[in-house]
């Protein structure tokens, strides 16, 4: 486990961080990048095998991309909320989906209600993805995955 801490910091320093830090452990095998926000450059992308990065997303994608989608699915009015754990590619929260978790939600939930729900989500859809990763039992076909339960 290597955490390397982004906060305040550009991203070509980061990532030369982190490429350290991963090159003195080979055994590396997947990058989990958690409450990120950043995009990772194409040069750090091409570093790493295809599917080798998880992402997630605290929203359902392809719904409610990039920032702040707890406010997005509010003011939308959705009545399912949830959090997509997805591979990460060039293109911002469009790499094939790993997991998916939802919840309900109703009019009488405010903006930080949904938010609550979904952290719960981000933590069950993130572990049951990793899980599968690890223990290679996700294929990716083009743009989709299938995940063998």
């Amino acid at each position: 486990y290597i955490y390397i801490k982004m906060d305040g910091r550009e991203r070509s320093e980061w990532e030369t961080d982190l490429r350290a830090a991963v090159s003195t452990a080979p055994d590396v095998d997947v990058l989990i990048l958690a409450r990120f926000m950043r995009i990772l450059s194409p040069s750090f992308l091409s570093w790493r095998p295809p599917h080798s990065i998880v992402n997630i997303h605290h929203g359902l994608l392809p719904s409610f991309k990039g920032a702040n989608p707890y406010r997005q699915a509010y003011d939308a009015g959705v009545k399912l909320i949830g959090a997509t754990a997805h591979f990460v590619t060039e293109d911002l929260d469009e790499g094939p989906i790993l997991e998916q978790t939802v919840d309900v939600t109703t009019h009488r939930d405010t903006v930080r209600d949904v938010r609550i729900k979904s952290e719960a989500l981000e933590c069950a859809a993130l572990e049951r993805a990793v899980r599968c990763v690890t223990e290679n039992r996700v294929a990716v076909i083009g743009q989709r995955t299938v995940v063998f339960r």
